[in-house]
């Protein structure tokens, strides 16, 4: 639990009340922190690349990446990882047009802060208060973001002050259908611009007691219903920035990111037979401090630099029974890892009618675990990337995109040590990728665009895929495991119909080889039996189609609407579905300015079920099928309304879930009925 929240939050509220008269805040990206492909003069175009901004945001009143996630097209939260493990972890996950997130690395400011070790993140665990947008790249991703975006990049974008002194705090509270309490929510957010330097400042802290099942929820051996078992969590966060801004275009900033969470684990309540883990996390922390910079060199070039270093803390809990009172064998387990690195980037216009922009960099990730009383593993990857990205305009309306990457990654160290604590070293292996990609941009109007994008991806095989050997030591390494790839195709176009109307649409396939899988009925294991290994194996064909209206039906009425299908086959064994992506997804809002003080929204989140584990238990007999653990699908209604009091003072009174659906992202892992929540916000 971050001590230092509370603390903070109370100074805030002191000095918003002493300044009771300082305009309003306003929202601003920080620009150092964004990484764009630039398709026409003076403009970062979005392409295939989805934005929301902090508007969106407190609009739709997503407080954590996972939630805000779920607002694009093409975008499923699930809890399934490779081996449906996800919500047994209590991890809140997404996949974008099918990747998962080792596939599309979660980027703060450009720096990558996916854990090193199993590339895997807990989007729940991101509040996002502190953000002035979120980058969301499908496919065709700049290469400036270096290796291993083989389905796109997740870039968390934070804010930069635009005036001398301004800033917000909020304060919330949430309950279940009843109006019991569930937990609160605060955040701070203060700046100021002095023209030559700034600094920002942000806090926040989502605290939840717990919450409720919804009242379809049918009782099992698992879960009683109500009160969910295990449901608490803890988030809480800082985010500080100094910069310097000494010319027009130059800019020095150094930032620092400090999380901490702990949370429970509710226990799998579903109709299978499949184990019930009684797991809990007294810690799961993140540290990043990074700078960086962008230096003008004449009138048509500059350099940016990036230095950073991430760190990830984790303690795993695990029980025998359900009053977790017992540890499992080996347990608590405990993670320690970090990664550090940096990358230059440098552009220039090589004509009136040509940009070119290159980039390096370099990436160390240090895995490092143990389970108690045992010393502890240590791993070490070093990844370098090379890119080059050209944008040549045949006119005003016409724009070509090209550029290539290519990624290397060595293994430094792997130490273990053998069953009576004697150190050793596997083997260490290499791998290296290449990653062209073409985009072809057309601008027929001012506010319309077509595009055609052809990218060939790849993603690294994580330190997890290449050297675990499993809990049960059941795991035989694969040191030379070598990349995924992925040859992405998209076409998609955007543009206003009517002055009213706005329509947007993508179609895309996707033939994705060598995917990493769990390979089965091998030996050599240091179990003796029941082996398996992570090999090369598998191709993925995945086509869909993603489309989007927004109609301005009049100055105070507001309605959306985004849709995406997608369908995946499983070329390598067609006999098993994929996990965690369901075909179908809608989300529809709605938004009406009642009065100058008084805004109603609401929202339809709409999807159909999907498979989310594949099933063996070891007493099932050599040849028997394996069955399916599949969830349902759901469609949750929200409600929300904003009384804006005065220029300084706003209230949010919402309800989530209106009509209490039982639904789960992942078979067995049921989330919350119908709960409320109130929030107070001051700015100035």
């Amino acid at each position: 639990m971050p001590n230092y929240i509370k603390p903070l939050t109370l100074a805030v509220l002191a000095t918003v009340s002493a300044n009771a008269h300082i305009a309003q805040a306003e929202v601003a990206p920080y620009t150092l922190g964004e990484i764009n492909v630039t398709t026409f003069k003076e403009d970062a175009a979005r392409l295939a690349n989805d934005t929301i901004t902090q508007d969106d945001l407190r609009l739709f009143n997503r407080e954590t990446l996972d939630s805000a996630l779920n607002l694009l097209p093409g975008v499923n939260l699930t809890g399934a990882q490779q081996n449906g493990a996800g919500a047994q972890r209590n991890e809140m996950m997404a996949n974008i047009r099918g990747f998962n997130l080792r596939q599309v690395p979660i980027y703060i400011d450009g720096i990558p802060v996916y854990v090193s070790y199993d590339g895997y993140i807990d989007l729940g665990r991101f509040t996002t208060y502190d953000l002035s947008k979120i980058q969301v790249s499908k496919g065709f991703s700049s290469v400036l973001y270096g290796a291993n975006t083989l389905g796109g990049a997740i870039n968390l974008v934070s804010r930069k002050p635009v005036k001398e002194f301004e800033g917000s705090v909020t304060a919330g509270l949430k309950t279940d259908r009843d109006f019991k309490y569930n937990g609160y929510t605060t955040d701070a957010s203060f700046g100021g611009n002095q023209g030559t330097w700034y600094w920002q400042a942000n806090a926040s802290l989502i605290d939840i007691n717990r919450y409720r099942m919804s009242a379809d929820f049918n009782p099992n051996r698992f879960e009683d219903g109500g009160v969910r078992d295990n449901s608490y969590s803890r988030d809480g966060k800082i985010n500080l920035k100094f910069g310097i801004t000494p010319r027009e275009g130059d800019e020095y900033s150094i930032n620092y990111i400090n999380q901490q969470a702990s949370k429970g684990s509710p226990p799998y309540a579903g109709k299978t037979d499949q184990p019930v883990n009684y797991w809990d996390w007294p810690r799961w922390d993140k540290e990043s401090i990074y700078f960086i910079s962008n230096t003008k060199l004449g009138n048509d070039s500059y350099i940016k630099f990036r230095g950073f270093h991430d760190s990830f803390k984790n303690e795993l809990e695990s029980f025998t029974n359900v009053t977790r009172t017992v540890y499992s064998n080996g347990f608590p387990s405990y993670y320690s890892d970090h990664s550090y690195g940096g990358s230059t980037e440098f552009g220039t216009k090589l004509s009136e009618n040509n940009t070119l922009k290159l980039s390096a960099h370099v990436k160390w990730d240090v895995h490092r675990s143990n389970a108690i009383g045992n010393p502890k593993e240590r791993s070490e990857d070093r990844t370098i990337s090379l890119g080059i990205e050209d944008t040549h305009e045949f006119s005003e309306k016409l724009s070509l995109v090209t550029g290539v990457s290519y990624d290397k990654r060595k293994n430094l160290d792997a130490s273990a040590f053998t069953n009576s604590n004697q150190p050793f070293q596997f083997m260490h292996g290499s791998d290296q990728a290449w990653n062209p990609q073409a985009g072809l941009f057309y601008r027929p109007t001012e506010d319309s665009e077509i595009h055609f994008t052809v990218a060939r991806k790849s993603r690294f095989a994580t330190l997890k895929d290449r050297l675990s050997t499993g809990l049960t030591n059941q795991g035989i390494q694969n040191p030379n495991l070598k990349s995924e790839s992925s040859t992405n195709y998209e076409i998609g176009a955007s543009g206003m119909v009517t002055s009213q109307l706005r329509l947007q649409g993508a179609v895309f396939y996707y033939n994705t080889k060598d995917m990493i899988q769990q390979v089965s009925g091998l030996t050599g294991c240091l179990a003796g039996s029941g082996c398996f290994q992570q090999q090369n194996v598998g191709q993925v064909i995945s086509t869909g189609i993603e489309l989007g209206a927004n109609y301005q039906a009049s100055e105070t009425l507001e309605f959306g609407l985004t849709y995406s299908y997608i369908d995946r086959d499983n070329k390598n064994e067609p006999q098993y579905k994929l996990l965690g992506v369901p075909r179908n997804k809608l989300f529809a809002y709605g938004r009406w300015q009642a009065t100058s003080q008084l805004a109603l929204s609401g929202n339809l989140e709409a999807s159909d079920g999907s498979n989310n584990s594949r099933l063996r238990t070891g007493s099932l007999p050599p040849g028997t099928t394996a069955y399916w653990s599949a969830s349902n699908g759901y469609a949750l209604l929200n409600l929300k309304g904003s009384y804006q009091f005065n220029q300084d003072w706003v209230a949010d009174l919402g309800v989530n879930n209106l009509l209490d659906k039982n639904y789960a992202y992942m078979e067995g892992f049921y989330l919350q009925g119908r709960n409320m929540f109130i929030n107070v916000t001051r700015k100035f």
